[in-house]
């Protein structure tokens, strides 16, 4: 008969992700997993299988509180454009607060191009933002704030890489500030170039694709 699991299964997962976003896939070994649950090899191979299943878990586990999960769950009580907006204030504001960048991206410059299975979860938590943004565009476009013209799908993927951007620049510019400029200045790209009042005057080509060319 198989004795109970004597440990938290979130508190060693909590740990095991604060780890791998320190440190990396590669560069955490058996031994520092051991080190920061306290619990040995046997034990961890039986409860969560190998490191790469290990790894696939606790990415699992880091996406279930990730600060875009939990602004996943308001933003149907917000309007479409304060929700875009308050994502990109977030992700400013986490940046600033983390070394570490996001798992997620850090994930995906390590080891996506490598793991099938770990470039499925990153892939799919990629589309997951990139699908709530497009709704709240399109959406944005039904209250009023938007230009019916302007491509939500291609404006849903432009914030998705300004995310990605922002969570790279955080790595290694932990100011606040600056960051916060950089969401500033998506924000008046996405919201003054596609303004249903906006100016007549056109940028022409990849803005006007993107955005809607004025009425």
């Amino acid at each position: 008969m198989a004795r109970p699991r004597e440990f938290d299964q979130n508190e060693v997962l909590d740990r095991i992700v604060e780890l791998f976003w320190a440190r990396g896939f590669e560069a955490t070994s058996i031994q520092d997993l051991e080190k920061a649950t306290g619990l040995k090899r046997g034990s961890l191979y039986n409860a969560f299988g190998d490191k790469a299943a290990l790894f696939r878990m606790a990415l699992a586990h880091y996406l279930q509180g990730s600060a875009v999960r939990r602004w996943m769950a308001e933003i149907p009580n917000m309007r479409a454009r304060s929700a875009v907006d308050n994502l990109l204030d977030r992700l400013a504001a986490e940046g600033a607060a983390s070394e570490h960048g996001c798992l997620i991206t850090n994930t995906m410059t390590e080891l996506g191009a490598r793991d099938p299975e770990v470039a499925e979860i990153v892939t799919g938590a990629l589309h997951g933002l990139e699908k709530a943004l497009e709704d709240l565009f399109t959406r944005a476009q039904s209250e009023g704030d938007l230009n019916p013209a302007a491509d939500s799908k291609a404006m849903a993927q432009f914030v998705v890489v300004i995310v990605q951007g922002l969570r790279v620049l955080s790595k290694i510019r932990h100011d606040k500030t600056d960051l916060q400029r950089v969401a500033d200045t998506a924000k008046q790209a996405i919201w003054e170039r596609s303004d249903v009042d906006a100016s007549r005057s056109s940028r022409g080509g990849f803005f006007d694709t993107l955005f809607g060319r004025p009425n």
